[in-house]
């Protein structure tokens, strides 16, 4: 087979999978109760602290700078593809590596002030991994466990 066809098997059988997922869910609400539940308030918290962490611009919520860094990376991904062709692929620590320069043109994208673990991890602002999900050759989900620390809860906050 070729490699088209292999990734367009791989991300048709991601997202099915994804599909059966949200389907299964337990904890998951109805849409009109999302609809009518109001945001939560907007909170100052100190950033995570990492390698170099990422201060909060004034009058900002927690949650929109966590959107915010999460669209950040993705114009690193974005700018990744365009000298590589492709996303990276493998772990988050993976990832980082490719983007740190271990890449076919050795082209290092990532900046230093990104918050990472002791693990080499890129982490949100809560001191958590960001998950990596390519879901195409030219698209990549970027998910944060949010305030509470756990992945695949309502208050994850990603991108695609």
């Amino acid at each position: 087979m070729n490699r088209t066809r292999v990734l367009w098997i791989t991300g048709l059988l991601a997202l099915m999978a994804a599909a059966l997922w949200l389907l299964t869910r337990s904890d998951q609400e109805p849409a009109g109760k999302l609809a009518q539940t109001p945001p939560p308030p907007a909170v100052r918290a100190e950033p995570v602290q990492a390698t170099a962490p990422l201060p909060l611009q004034p009058d900002v919520g927690v949650e929109n700078a966590a959107a915010s860094d999460l669209q950040r990376i993705t114009r690193l991904l974005r700018d990744y593809r365009t000298i590589a062709g492709d996303n990276p692929i493998g772990s988050n620590a993976e990832i980082v590596e490719a983007l740190s320069g271990d890449n076919p043109r050795q082209a290092k994208i990532l900046p230093d002030d990104l918050p990472r673990n002791s693990s080499g991890e890129l982490v949100d602002r809560w001191g958590t991994p960001y998950f990596f999900h390519q879901l195409s050759r030219n698209s990549m989900e970027i998910r944060s466990a949010g305030a509470d620390k756990r992945m695949w809860t309502s208050d994850d906050v990603f991108t695609r």
